[in-house]
């Protein structure tokens, strides 16, 4: 399952997002209308900028059996309105990939499994936490590195699968993905991915969570 754009709020290299609070989300990823995993992003401000951390978790199985793992886990660092590193490691079904992003004077650096060399001066982290992703021009693929040319499409309100209403955008790259927003605050999204349709609904209930955390392990 090829997921460089799952990897997990987008952010120019050059762009700081408004604010960290409310920032926090939490998401079960669904397939075929039943649960395999989850999305959470953590974003806590520091005395000069922020810290984002993403894991993702999910699991599919055929009968009791897992078929198909992936673990993702990533720490972005920014100060002073500029992204300054990303370091990430994915375990996508056995294939370890990797990013290791560092700013360089006026440059964002990148050591990828996909991709070395600078980021594009108005690329974004594909870890989709801040709306401020709709202004780049592409993506950085926080699973292996690889730079994604990005175009998006405001769809205006519609309802996200977390049955509330709220904005809609379509990003049209290596996959068409589905994304909403109330606010600032993403709240949702959807995306087929090698003929597999895939749904984050926002998580409000910590016993389904708690839930779905004994299901993975």
């Amino acid at each position: 399952m090829r997921l460089a754009l799952l990897t997990s709020v987008l952010l120019s290299t050059s762009i700081m997002p408004a604010s960290a609070r409310d920032l926090d989300a939490k998401f079960l990823i669904e397939r075929k209308g039943k649960v395999i995993g989850y999305h959470e992003v953590r974003v806590e401000p520091t005395s000069d900028g922020m810290r984002v951390e993403t894991d993702i978790e999910m699991k599919v199985k055929f009968g009791p059996i897992p078929v198909f793992r992936y673990r993702h886990d990533s720490t972005e660092i920014w100060r002073n309105d500029e992204v300054v590193s990303i370091v990430a490691r994915t375990n996508n079904n056995g294939d370890k990939e990797f990013i290791n992003a560092k700013r360089s004077g006026e440059k964002l650096m990148i050591e990828g499994s996909a991709y070395e060399g600078p980021a594009p001066v108005d690329a974004a982290p594909s870890s989709y936490w801040n709306k401020d992703m709709l202004s780049a021009s592409a993506l950085i693929s926080t699973q292996n590195g690889e730079i994604i040319d990005i175009t998006v499409y405001d769809k205006g309100e519609t309802e996200a699968p977390h049955s509330q209403t709220a904005e809609h955008y379509f990003l049209n790259g290596t996959v068409g993905l589905n994304i909403w927003y109330d606010g600032e605050k993403w709240v949702g999204s959807n995306f087929t991915v090698d003929g597999e349709e895939l749904t984050y609904v926002l998580v409000d209930d910590e016993q389904d969570y708690a839930s779905l955390e004994e299901f993975l392990n």
